[in-house]
């Protein structure tokens, strides 16, 4: 399915760092099955996308600041390309 975007764990220790790394994994997963079964069932990939695109724009430059947003983001822009590129291969 999707590719672990690298994250910054300086907030947690070693053992804390692998549980909160799954737990992030867990969420993401089941936040993008979610996402793919509403675009399905809305039949409309782009409002659900611009509707998930905005809220986490959103709380991440609430939680972390523009700066680690905006790396953040681009590191998601860069995966999809990469992906796409392996694909077309």
């Amino acid at each position: 399915m999707a590719q672990i975007i690298n994250f910054d764990f300086y907030t947690t220790k070693s053992n804390e760092d692998e549980k909160y790394k799954k737990k992030l994994i867990r969420i993401r997963d089941e936040i993008e099955d979610y996402l793919l079964l509403s675009s399905s069932n809305e039949d409309d990939e782009l409002a659900v996308a611009l509707a998930a695109g905005r809220f986490a724009t959103m709380q991440l430059t609430k939680l972390t600041g523009e700066d680690e947003t905006r790396s953040f983001v681009n590191d998601c822009i860069e995966t999809t390309i990469k992906n796409k590129n392996e694909n077309i291969n």
